[in-house]
């Protein structure tokens, strides 16, 4: 019997239909969801390990690798990353020990192909700094400290069987792989002089310190590094480079550098 309007019930749709459905979607969102999870931790071990083998860090050395992405998944299916950050302390490279902070964009993953621009900074608290100057030859490495916003020196020379206290300011900057250490101040007996002066109260015993000093840091790091910049700040010397991508794929990219002495 039909209703006074003569019109049919409205058939309903199967609950079946519309479960299944819910749980497609709910499955489909899980595994985005764990592909995400997964991309997001296993992104930055690879990029840890390659770092590792290329530059020749020791297998226990401790990077952490930030990826400032909303989404990681579509970044590791498209293959490239948008902006990276690794920093690292205590990274010892042929001797020579120092913190690394590396910021790169437009990273391949997978491609031969180039970033845009990466860029590391290097510091070097006082110790480490005494342990790199130490190499260099005549440099009274023990007796430096560091006094923003230059490097200062305070030694002695013997003169007449006595110890005659000098002190020697340098000012740093960047040139063909080197940090120059020029001097810029001297002190004796607490009076400032020129290194004219210098020279006539001592004479030839501190021709050394009144030249500059050049310290060859390209032949520790990778010859894709390029030396741009050199300061003292507070937390210490901070050398600035610039890093070509051929370091992520040539060999002779990633063997130590030198210096335009050296060549």
């Amino acid at each position: 019997m039909t209703g006074a309007a003569g019109v049919q019930p409205a058939r309903r749709r199967p609950r079946r239909r519309v479960t299944w459905v819910v749980v497609v979607i709910v499955a489909i969102v899980g595994v985005l969801v764990a592909a995400e999870i997964t991309a997001r931790i296993v992104t930055p071990q690879i990029i840890r390990d390659q770092i590792v083998e290329n530059v020749g860090l020791p297998a226990d050395q401790k990077i952490d690798v930030d990826i400032p992405a909303a989404l990681m998944l579509p970044l590791v299916v498209v293959g490239q990353l948008p902006e990276i950050r690794l920093t690292a302390d205590d990274v010892e490279l042929n001797g020579i020990t120092a913190d690394v902070d590396v910021t790169a964009a437009d990273v391949p993953m997978y491609r031969d192909a180039d970033w845009s621009f990466a860029n590391a900074t290097v510091v070097m608290d006082q110790a480490q700094t005494r342990a790199l100057l130490s190499e260099v030859d005549g440099f009274p490495a023990e007796a430096v400290t560091l006094d923003p916003p230059d490097v200062a020196v305070d030694t002695s020379f013997p003169v007449l069987g006595t110890s005659v206290p000098v002190g020697v300011t340098l000012s740093p900057a960047a040139r063909d792989g080197e940090i120059i250490l020029s001097p810029t101040t001297f002190r004796l007996g607490g009076a400032d002089l020129s290194a004219d002066a210098l020279r006539e109260q001592l004479g030839p015993l501190v021709g050394s310190m009144l030249e500059e000093f050049p310290v060859c840091v390209s032949q520790y790091l990778p010859k894709a590094m390029t030396l741009t910049d050199v300061a003292v700040e507070d937390r210490g010397i901070v050398a600035s480079f610039e890093i070509d991508s051929s370091i992520l794929r040539d060999t002779s990219a990633q063997e130590p550098g030198s210096c335009a002495a050296d060549r």
